[in-house]
């Protein structure tokens, strides 16, 4: 069954393509990833490990290594950074005689001469500090290349539409300022290279990347590392069944490619993604079971952090008002002061998660 999301503004732009996944036909969107095809198409399970468990999408961001895929015989693929294309086949476990290891790279061939580049800034990451730093650089005179291992600008609190889709207008806020911070960089002559894979910095003024496959030593008289943001998800039992998968990993497959998480989702953790999240999954027809917010319900009692937010980041303060009332107004329930602390179903087969436990976070901050 497809899962995925429609929207008045937003239509599928890439061609339909056709790969096999463990010998099934799966189809997919041209400029969208394995992972993302393979929620569509209703797959949870991507990996399986050496003891015969499932292991689906977890970060999506390609830091965890969880769906990893062997593709066209390349071993250790990340299905999350792994663009879709016709006829490839696509596979859950390692080519025989090949080494489970999460950090095999890409090796280019052996003759190949790394080729040389030389300017005055290298930036590496391409979030919002990383496009931003890029562009006080070149507007200083600085010849700028900038560096990212994803398939487009933006980083995770962009998250930009996949050239998988397009749409008409920028549907919110946050795609039309990362679409303006882009244009501006590139307006400025910043050189934007996607999916390059950073692997080494021999020295601050030398640094070597893999780009399309091929060997690249970048020199620079000045380097600019932006990693951007990452989740830090606490373990629980069953939290590595297909299905379990981070908020930012959610956010991905439904904001740049269209596809929803689940069919019914139970979303957990701390901070004001989490109901930005349950929002726009509602939004999109996504039944949201109950939104889980480790930290209390505020009150008027905190008034000096609130007034204090307020005058610092009002449009934040906002829009978590705005995403509660439209929780409530379809009656999902926000458990404030809750977590997981164990979700339950089947490692060993293509079920995957099928409940969660949650419990009340006491004083001492134990559930």
């Amino acid at each position: 069954m497809s899962a995925r999301l429609t929207h008045p503004s937003i239509t599928p732009a890439g061609r339909p393509v056709r790969f096999c996944y463990d010998g099934q036909p799966v189809e997919g969107l041209e400029g969208e990833t394995i992972a993302a095809a393979l929620a569509a198409g209703g797959i949870k399970a991507m990996r399986r490990t050496r003891s015969g468990q499932r292991r689906g999408l977890y970060c999506g961001m390609g830091a965890c290594f969880d769906c990893l895929v062997t593709v066209d015989g390349r071993a250790s693929q990340r299905a999350c950074l792994t663009k879709v294309a016709d006829a490839q086949q696509v596979r859950s476990t390692q080519p025989a005689g090949t080494a489970e290891d999460p950090l095999q790279p890409l090796v280019p061939e052996a003759d190949a001469e790394p080729v040389q580049w030389q300017v005055d800034v290298l930036v590496v990451g391409a979030g919002p500090a990383g496009l931003s730093a890029a562009l006080a650089a070149r507007r200083a005179g600085a010849e700028v290349l900038l560096l990212d291992e994803r398939l487009e600008s933006g980083g995770q609190f962009y998250k930009p539409l996949a050239t998988s889709h397009r749409a008409a207008t920028p549907t919110d806020r946050q795609f039309a300022q990362g679409l303006a911070l882009e244009r501006e960089v590139r307006g400025a002559g910043v050189t934007i290279v996607q999916g390059a894979q950073v692997w080494a910095a021999f020295s601050p003024r030398e640094v070597a990347a893999l780009i399309d496959g091929r060997a690249r030593v970048i020199r620079c008289r000045q380097l600019v590392i932006a990693p951007g943001a990452y989740e830090r998800p606490v373990p629980f039992p069953g939290w590595t069944l297909p299905g379990v998968m981070t908020t930012g990993a959610a956010q991905t497959l439904a904001r740049a490619y269209r596809v929803a998480p689940g069919r019914r989702v139970v979303i957990a953790g701390n901070g004001p993604l989490n109901l930005q999240l349950a929002a726009e999954l509602l939004a999109d027809g996504t039944e949201v079971v109950a939104v889980l917010e480790s930290a209390a319900c505020p009150s008027w009692h905190q008034w000096r952090p609130l007034l204090a937010a307020a005058y610092t980041a009002p449009d934040l303060l906002r829009d978590g008002w705005r995403f509660l009332r439209q929780l409530r107004t379809h009656a999902v329930p926000v458990l404030w002061g809750h977590t997981v602390v164990a979700a339950e179903g089947r490692a060993d087969g293509p079920g995957g998660l099928r409940s969660v436990q949650v419990a009340r976070i006491d004083a001492q901050g134990h559930a």
